[in-house]
C-alpha cells in the first residue's frame, strides 16, 4: 500500500494488506446497479410502470451501502485493514461544521438573535 507523507499511520509495512478493493469486491458492490439498469431497460421495452424501476434503483443503492460496509468490516476483521474507516477526518473548520449542523456557536447566535427579535416586538 502506498502512503503519503502526511499519513498519520506511519510508513507502510511489507506484509500489510492492500487497501484497494479487488475486482470481485467491486462487482459485488456495483452488481445491484447493473441489475437495476437491466430492470430499467426491460421496463422500458415492456412498457411496465415506473414503480418497479424505482424500487429496483432503491434496492440497488441499499445493496451497495450494505455490501460495502460488510466488505469493509470483513477486510478489517480478517486482514486487520481498517483503512476504510480512517480515510477522512472531520474538517478543522468549526464554523462551517457548526453552520451545517446548526449547532455550536451558530446555534447560540441564532437563538440570541431570535430572542432579541421577540423582545423588540418583531
Amino acid at each position: 500500500m502506498t502512503r503519503t507523507f502526511d499519513d498519520p499511520t506511519g510508513p507502510a509495512r511489507p506484509n500489510e494488506a492492500s487497501s484497494r478493493p479487488t475486482p470481485a469486491e467491486r462487482a459485488v458492490v456495483l452488481g445491484g446497479f447493473a441489475l437495476a439498469a437491466l430492470a430499467t431497460a426491460w421496463s422500458a421495452a415492456v412498457g411496465a410502470g415506473l414503480e418497479a424501476v424505482a424500487a429496483a434503483w432503491l434496492a440497488a443503492s441499499a445493496w451497495a451501502a450494505i455490501s460495502s460496509l460488510a466488505l469493509a468490516l470483513r477486510r478489517g476483521f480478517r486482514e486487520g485493514d481498517w483503512s476504510a474507516f480512517r480515510r477522512s477526518g472531520l474538517p478543522d473548520d468549526n464554523d462551517t461544521l457548526d453552520w451545517s449542523l446548526n449547532s455550536g456557536r451558530w446555534l447560540d447566535m441564532a437563538v440570541a438573535e431570535e430572542n432579541e427579535r421577540l423582545m423588540r416586538g418583531g
